[in-house]
């Protein structure tokens, strides 16, 4: 079977993945004023981005990708050949993305045996999804099965992330006031983290960047107890790579052969979590 898989741009695929030929990327956009973005992984354009978000108190607007591109995606499959499609969104909790894949690819279903993915995160979770997808199939799984083991590492890979402003997050509604207000008037860290239905909620409060750092050390401990087939981590951040860096540092001490993917949370994200957020991505390998 030849299967195509779709996924949005919050997923910042690396290059070898974005430039497969059977790999379809669906940007989002970012609204400032008057401007409107592409949602990004270049370097400099990010870069660019996060000293904008820094520099002003006007917060971007970010919206799903758009239909007419998805659907111009899908009439591609269908005049190259493909029989079926998977496709990979950001949580369906914190975006309408996966909902829109899903009312437009009800339109291919009699040409294309199509798999809908809710990642039930985003970033890095989604690419490794795609990479596993890949490896899945073409080691000639079915797809029932490829749907089940990708179903089963989105509900097991797990996100944190601390982020410096809370305000961002609260005005997209991503999470409540009262987490705001907790950060703001009792000055401490909150860890947020992707919960089991994919919303953003406060998963634990620490009082400085140093227990953040310690904290996530002991949640790999304690993934690395719980999978006995390992784990992968992924660090994401909004342009502060030296903190990031810092965390893969202090947890290489301990795990020296941990595998890491460190990289920007693209602007999408970035729009949400601000500026200096970081946060890692505890990725189970799929059971031998």
């Amino acid at each position: 079977m030849k299967t195509a898989y779709i996924i949005d741009s919050s997923s910042s695929i690396n290059e070898t993945l974005g430039n497969r030929s059977d790999v379809y990327v669906q940007n989002l956009e970012v609204t400032w004023g008057d401007t409107a973005y592409t949602d990004t992984t270049d370097l400099s354009l990010m870069k660019e981005f996060y000293q904008r978000l820094e520099s002003t108190e006007e917060l971007p607007k970010t919206s799903q990708p758009r239909q007419g591109k998805l659907s111009e995606s899908f009439d591609d499959i269908v005049q190259k050949g493909f029989d079926s499609v998977i496709i990979i969104t950001l949580a369906s909790a914190i975006s309408g993305t996966y909902n829109t894949f899903r009312m437009i690819s009800e339109h291919y279903q009699k040409s294309l045996d199509i798999r809908m993915i809710d990642s039930k995160g985003t970033s890095y979770v989604e690419e490794r999804l795609l990479e596993y997808a890949i490896e899945l199939n073409e080691a000639g799984f079915d797809l029932d099965t490829i749907e089940e083991k990708l179903n089963w590492f989105s509900e097991q890979a797990r996100i944190y992330v601390v982020i410096e402003d809370l305000n961002a997050i609260v005005k997209g509604g991503r999470l409540s006031s009262f987490g705001a207000f907790l950060g703001s008037t009792l000055k401490i860290r909150p860890i947020l983290h992707f919960d089991d239905e994919g919303k953003v909620e406060v998963f634990e409060k620490v009082r400085t960047t140093k227990k953040v750092y310690q904290r996530y050390l002991t949640l790999v401990d304690e993934a690395v107890a719980k999978y006995p087939d390992g784990i992968d981590l992924a660090l994401a951040h909004g342009d502060c790579e030296d903190s990031a860096l810092e965390v893969k540092e202090l947890i290489l001490e301990k795990y020296p052969e941990m595998s890491f993917r460190v990289g920007y949370l693209t602007p999408v994200l970035g729009t949400h979590g601000g500026k200096n957020s970081l946060g890692i991505g505890i990725l189970p390998k799929l059971p031998k």
